[in-house]
């Protein structure tokens, strides 16, 4: 085996030949960009940069990765990441004190204390609910639709780090190193017959909240809107782009696929990577079908699942229907879940506008 291929397949992207080949686990170690077509100087695929191998966040105190071209992805949670390039943090959603019935994160919401930017998908609690204080004490710039800014403006944030956008086109914001366009999308409307006979279900197994529980959950609560604008109005997804081409969509709800994402993907193309929420419809057929309709929308070379985990009834959304039925249409897109802080390197001077730029002449 060459030394390309062994480190692609012992570096944990190829999970299906892992036991044939007999690496070993790679929890905690490096993760290879699948898209390297020559090993050049070693980026990024020799697992020697502590940044690609240890589960401690850049905003709480964790290490930079050593080349600048760089891209560290870490999942939090939910629809949680961490994005860290050119020396820049930028934190999508921002919902990190969930409360005792939640599995921990290994940090804290007054952990963090390094970002540039936090971009929120939706104003419900958990997507927002630790923005502001985040905000307040990292002096970042904080973005979402009207009636998620609209409750920033209740908590302790200045008004000046606050940048209110509606997805609907004409909102390119231009930040260091990176652009965010700003595209409306749809909050996740799973069918109210399969929800209620699962929420029914699952309420027969949990635990009822104690009293100190169910305060904690209210406080935190208090953090988000349940505004139903948010359906049709509140929901943005965000395409960044670095200053070298690399492409990243994020979106954090399981919604219909809006007529201003379609229009901004048909202008762009597609994607390198995408950070995408899990539908919340509990069926496999149902997940599948929206996770499908994303992929074929953003046509993303890299995949990684998103408000997956579990809430405090502890049923995960399962990501293996979605990631079978995704690579039986697109054999070439490379699926990755990681559990929560591991690290996720890319190499982004490789990215899918430079293939194109060089094929071209």
């Amino acid at each position: 085996m060459n030394l390309f291929w062994n480190r692609l397949v012992c570096g944990g992207v190829i999970v299906g030949v892992i036991s044939i080949l007999g690496c070993s686990s790679t929890s905690g170690g490096s993760f290879i960009d699948p898209r390297i077509s020559e090993l050049a100087d070693g980026r990024n695929v020799n697992g020697n940069d502590p940044a690609c191998t240890s589960r401690q966040l850049v905003s709480t105190g964790g290490a930079f990765p050593r080349d600048a071209q760089t891209l560290v992805v870490r999942w939090t949670g939910y629809a949680n990441f961490e994005l860290v390039y050119n020396g820049q943090i930028i934190l999508l959603d921002a919902y990190f004190d969930r409360g005792e019935m939640y599995p921990s994160l290994g940090f804290t919401a007054a952990d963090v204390r390094r970002a540039d930017v936090i971009l929120l998908g939706h104003g419900h609690v958990d997507h927002m609910s630790d923005a502001a204080s985040v905000g307040a004490r990292t002096g970042a710039v904080v973005v979402g639709a009207p009636v998620t800014t609209g409750k920033l403006a209740t908590q302790s944030l200045d008004v000046k780090q606050v940048r209110t956008v509606t997805g609907r086109g004409g909102e390119l914001l231009q930040f260091k190193g990176f652009t965010v366009d700003p595209i409306l999308g749809r909050h996740g409307e799973p069918p109210h017959d399969v929800v209620d006979a699962f929420e029914h279900a699952l309420k027969s197994t949990t635990p009822p909240l104690t009293p100190a529980q169910a305060k904690e959950r209210d406080e935190i609560r208090a953090r988000g809107t349940s505004d139903k604008r948010v359906v049709s109005e509140g929901t943005i997804a965000y395409l960044i782009t670095l200053d070298n081409g690399f492409r990243i969509l994020f979106r954090d709800s399981g919604g219909a696929i809006t007529d201003y994402e379609k229009a901004a993907m048909a202008r762009v193309g597609r994607v390198d990577l995408g950070l995408i929420a899990v539908s919340a419809a509990f069926l496999n057929t149902l997940t599948v079908q929206r996770s499908l309709e994303q992929m074929r929308t953003y046509r993303p070379d890299v995949f990684m699942p998103a408000h997956h985990d579990g809430p405090f009834n502890n049923l995960w959304r399962p990501t293996e229907p979605l990631f079978q039925a995704m690579k039986e249409e697109n054999p070439k897109m490379v699926t990755v879940s990681r559990v929560y802080r591991e690290p996720v390197c890319f190499n982004t001077e490789n990215n899918i506008q430079r293939s194109i730029s060089g094929a071209s002449h």
